[in-house]
């Protein structure tokens, strides 16, 4: 079974797209998915500082953290740069792009 998470990290992005008409779109989207929101905790915050060491992005480095500390299988992005900021950090979670996701758990 797939399952979609929310954060806090993904409420302040959509929260931020200054696109009105792309804001709609996406807040749309997310309105019609059932998902599980992920709590913040301190522990979050701290693997953000650790993440951050490997170049990864510093809302990216939410984003992992939040998956991380849900103890997910998949982080799926198109951001290429993330992708391979990821490998080096070796994290437990993999973080794939959409194709790659649908190859592995089809």
């Amino acid at each position: 079974m797939i399952k979609i998470y929310s954060s806090r990290a993904i409420d302040y992005e959509i929260d931020n797209i200054s696109d009105g008409n792309k804001k709609r779109q996406v807040e749309d989207l997310y309105d019609g998915l059932e998902l599980e929101k992920i709590p913040y905790s301190y522990e979050i915050e701290q693997r953000v500082q650790v993440l951050k060491t490997f170049n990864i992005h510093f809302m990216d480095a939410y984003h992992i953290a939040y998956a991380e500390s849900k103890n997910l299988d998949y982080f799926i992005t198109v951001d290429k740069q993330l992708i391979n900021a990821s490998k080096r950090a070796r994290l437990e979670l993999k973080v794939v792009n959409p194709m790659e996701f649908i190859l592995e758990v089809m």
